[in-house]
């Protein structure tokens, strides 16, 4: 018997790949929830950043905003996940991801939200939203650089 080399592609970096895998479970595990009954409430808001790491103008203040809705019940859960455009180096746009993430997260913790209600994950640019008609590339990057912030109850 022989074998054949199959020719790929190239080969996703693996960061990104796991980073992608984190979030289809954590989208996953929303969805999941939800059906069996444990997620009565789910809601999902994006916040975006100027450059880097930096929030966009009132964009700090919404997001307090939802993270303080988690704060009165031990049942709410925050899931934060970063992301950033498809443009550029993509190891590099993960680290980035996961540090925006951190951002939310931080004020998150700031709040009072402990460590064991908040998931944190940044998927750098593996998840585009979609261009939209007559967008200039550029400006669909930057809408791209994003956290989206998920509350959710669990029972």
């Amino acid at each position: 018997m022989t074998s054949k080399a199959v020719e790929a592609g190239p080969a996703l970096p693996r960061r990104a790949f796991v980073a992608a895998a984190l979030s289809a479970v954590v989208a996953g595990g929303a969805v999941a929830l939800g059906i069996i009954g444990q997620t009565t409430i789910a809601k999902t808001e994006s916040f975006r950043f100027s450059r880097g790491t930096s929030l966009a103008d009132g964009e700090e203040e919404r997001l307090r905003g939802v993270l303080a809705s988690a704060l009165p019940d031990d049942r709410m859960h925050v899931v934060i996940v970063g992301h950033t455009g498809t443009s550029g180096d993509a190891d590099a746009n993960l680290d980035l991801s996961v540090k925006r993430a951190e951002v939310a997260a931080q004020m998150a913790r700031a709040m009072g939200l402990p460590d064991d209600r908040l998931t944190v994950t940044g998927i750098g640019g593996s998840a585009p939203l979609s261009q939209e008609d007559g967008e200039s590339d550029r400006a669909y990057q930057s809408r791209m650089a994003r956290v989206d912030v998920t509350v959710q109850v669990r029972r």
